[in-house]
């Protein structure tokens, strides 16, 4: 619901800060006193354009902004403000619009910029403003078929159908990016077999170049890593034959004795057992070590095999502008599409099977969707032909046309399109050709009224909704409007008594001069205002007039 609105600057309207409550809202007040003004104001929070000559005379910019309170977040609300990025978890939006002369105008919704276009779509799913404005739901053909799918009867059979659309499109999408790919590939064959027949010829390891450069080192090395293996040997050997270990071994024993006499020796007698065990170990490994190094002709070979396949990787690396990881990698991904492309026949004529019958299933569902379409808006048309004629249209007619469609939508398998003839002997005409503005209005209150319960827009509002009415007709536009205002929070500009004596809340709209220019002020009215601005409507404040007044605010607040 709107709880606070403020306009700054715009027409004859210099600053007004209005609150309102939840219920049944009426704004009367002369003609010309700037109620339209009003309304051009909330016209401007839900998106349509807005004009330099709107700002008042002698400023330079004008600003409307508005709070509203949201008791439920509908799924696409909830979908719009997450994808805008708007932060809405309290429950409330502020809605500031700022209009300049200088053609810098501004959108924000709880702090954040918005375009023009996205506001328009905030604000058709928060409010349905009905009178002499393009932002009415009703003339937006595009709405209808949402409309008719939100009554009872026919809202499991489109949630069934939604199910299986988009399985469908998810089934005919795979499909068709499987045909993009295979053409895609189809076209590279060629290519993708030469650059594979190269990669599997070098045959890459896993960090082989590491291994192969620790490898060429080694070889590289060769004759000084001999010559330090021999010299170890000859050292663990001595001059008269007699081998360190021999020496250490000896002295080991003699540490021993000593250790007898003295324990402070001990710990070096325990040491040399090391000493004479890794000398061992260390003759052993240089015997062996020398056996294995190979520095001649045998090693000179293996150093230029090792240098070509080096060639190969860098050349390889360089043409594809990767690492060896890559190549494999890579090697790895031509394979697989090699593979692809080789199966693409069977796997695209799997996927083809599979969207046609995902398809049929969807047509199907879309068959009951018809079905029960068709059940539910016969009993709609006759529903909203029976309002008519309650809300002003003797011998009118609502009808509601479904138009076969080729293939699945969103939506099902039909356009839907409302249709009315608002006097006898007429023709059926989309509503935006034959109705006016008020005529709208009280046709949209009839839909409302049936659809009080599902409709997802919180907050309806009506202007010129008493055109051209009066007497009994009036009452039962009122008794709609306060009925429906149960449901959803419902403003209302009115001329009529029995309308403005049905409201809840009751503001007077009305114009002043003040400091040498003229205004336009919106006041909330107590009860014994209400009375005298009631009796204002009824024809002049007379005794006469006040005492119907009263007496109509005491039968609607006993009702």
């Amino acid at each position: 619901m709107i709880r606070e609105l403020r306009i700054k600057n715009l027409a004859l309207i210099e600053n007004l800060e209005l609150e309102f409550g939840s219920g049944f809202t009426v704004f009367t007040g002369e003609t010309g006193a700037g109620k339209s003004i009003l309304i051009g104001a909330i016209g401007l929070l839900l998106g349509e354009r807005a004009s330099s000559e709107m700002i008042r005379s002698g400023c330079d910019d004008a600003e409307v902004s508005g709070c509203l309170e949201i008791e439920i977040l509908k799924p696409k609300l909830r979908d719009f403000l997450k994808e805008a990025g708007i932060d809405a978890d309290d429950g409330s939006l502020i809605i500031r619009r700022n209009i300049s002369k200088a053609g810098k105008n501004r959108i924000h919704v709880n702090q954040i910029p918005l375009p023009l276009s996205s506001l328009k779509t905030l604000g058709d799913l928060l409010i349905d403003l009905h009178g002499q404005h393009q932002h009415q739901s009703l003339l937006n053909e595009n709405t209808h078929v949402d409309i008719a799918d939100s009554l009872p009867e026919t809202l499991p059979s489109r949630e069934n159908y939604t199910s299986s659309y988009n399985t469908y499109i998810t089934a005919k999408q795979e499909f068709i990016d499987a045909q993009r790919a295979a053409k895609e590939l189809a076209d590279k064959k060629d290519v993708l077999e030469f650059q594979y027949k190269e990669l599997s010829a070098l045959d890459p390891q896993t960090d082989e170049e590491q291994a192969l450069e620790q490898e060429l080192s080694l070889l590289s090395t060769s004759a000084q890593r001999i010559e330090c293996a021999k010299e170890v040997l000859e050292l663990l050997g001595s001059s008269d034959g007699e081998s360190i270990q021999k020496r250490l071994t000896h002295i080991k024993r003699k540490l021993e004795t000593l250790g007898k006499y003295d324990p402070a020796v001990r710990q070096y007698s325990n040491d040399m057992e090391a000493v004479i065990s890794t000398c061992s170990e260390l003759d052993i490994f240089c015997s062996s070590y020398l056996e294995k190094i190979d520095g001649g002709d045998n090693a000179q070979g293996r150093i230029e095999a090792i240098n070509a396949r080096l060639s190969k990787i860098q050349r390889l690396k360089k043409k594809y502008s990767c690492t060896l990881n890559e190549l494999i990698e890579k090697k790895q991904e031509l394979a697989k599409n090699l593979s692809l492309l080789q199966n693409s026949s069977a796997d695209i004529d799997a996927l083809k099977k599979k969207s046609d019958k995902s398809r049929q299933s969807c047509i199907d569902s879309a068959a009951i969707l018809t079905k029960s379409r068709k059940k539910a808006l016969s009993k709609f048309d006759k529903e909203i032909t029976r309002r008519m004629e309650q809300l002003g249209f003797p011998g009118g007619e609502w009808k509601t046309e479904l138009s076969p469609l080729e293939e699945p939508s969103s939506s099902g398998m039909e356009e839907i399109i409302f249709l009315v003839k608002t006097n006898p002997g007429e023709p059926f005409l989309p509503l935006a050709k034959t109705a006016s503005g008020g005529e709208i209005s009280r046709l949209m209150l009839a839909v409302k009224s049936i659809l009080a319960e599902q409709d997802e827009i919180p907050v309806l509002i009506f202007d010129e909704i008493d055109t051209g009415i009066g007497g009994v007709l009036a009452g039962e536009v009122s008794k709609a409007l306060y009925s429906l205002s149960s449901t959803h929070q419902v403003l209302c500009i009115s001329h009529l008594h029995q309308i403005a004596s049905a409201a809840d809340h009751h503001y007077l709209v009305a114009k002043k001069a003040s400091g040498g220019r003229t205004v336009t002020e919106v006041t909330q009215l107590n009860d014994k205002q209400r009375t005298m601005e009631i009796a204002r409507m009824l024809g002049g404040e007379t005794q006469i007039s006040i005492k119907h007044a009263e007496q109509l605010l005491k039968d609607n607040q006993r009702r």
